[in-house]
């Protein structure tokens, strides 16, 4: 990436960009945004776009980064720390941004936030550990095992967001934890 300062100017010039591109991504295909045209909308020149990026996968990589560091930041503030508590969280970062998922979404980028938590989420697994120091002994897991769990909890939350975004997400991030909750507690099947 190209370099990053702390200038207020260059943050705001950063930040104008990565605005520019989520605007663009919300009216046009992916392949059909130029580098030119993310600043010009930004009101930036070419030469200040390529001061902080190199791509414009570079931008958007610097938005969710971005992201993730929200929601990592929530996690660590959350006093009862557990999965239907991080899901809350994401759904509720998600909510506040969902222009940027739209623009995921219309501009079929929502690979790029699959590969992002594909990545992620054993780091914010193990910070989970750490942060919540069992204090009873457990079993050592499979690691395998927990690779495949991992992968299974992303697939299916991206599931998840992508039919939110279709229907407009509507739901509040409350309502769409105590579905998540439900069903993976069973309980949905129980009462059907």
């Amino acid at each position: 990436m190209a370099s990053s300062s702390l200038n207020p100017s260059a943050i705001q010039s950063r930040q104008w960009i990565m605005d520019s591109l989520i605007n663009l991504m919300e009216k046009k295909e992916w392949s059909d945004i130029s580098i030119s045209e993310i600043a010009t909308n930004a009101g930036v020149v070419r030469r200040t776009f390529y001061r902080h990026f190199d791509s414009k996968e570079d931008v958007l990589q610097a938005y969710l980064d971005g992201l993730v560091n929200i929601f990592v930041e929530a996690l660590l503030k959350e006093p009862d720390l557990d999965t239907v508590a991080s899901l809350r969280i994401l759904f509720t970062i998600l909510k506040k941004n969902k222009k940027f998922y739209y623009g995921l979404r219309r501009s079929n980028m929502l690979f790029t936030f699959l590969e992002l938590w594909n990545r992620i989420l054993p780091v914010i697994h193990e910070q989970m550990s750490t942060l919540n120091k069992l204090k009873r002994k457990k079993k050592k897991k499979n690691e395998q095992t927990l690779e495949y769990l991992l992968a299974f909890n992303v697939g299916g939350t991206l599931n998840i967001v992508i039919k939110w975004i279709d229907e407009g997400m509507t739901l509040s991030p409350e309502e769409l934890t105590s579905i998540v909750e439900e069903f993976s507690s069973g309980t949905l099947m129980k009462n059907s």
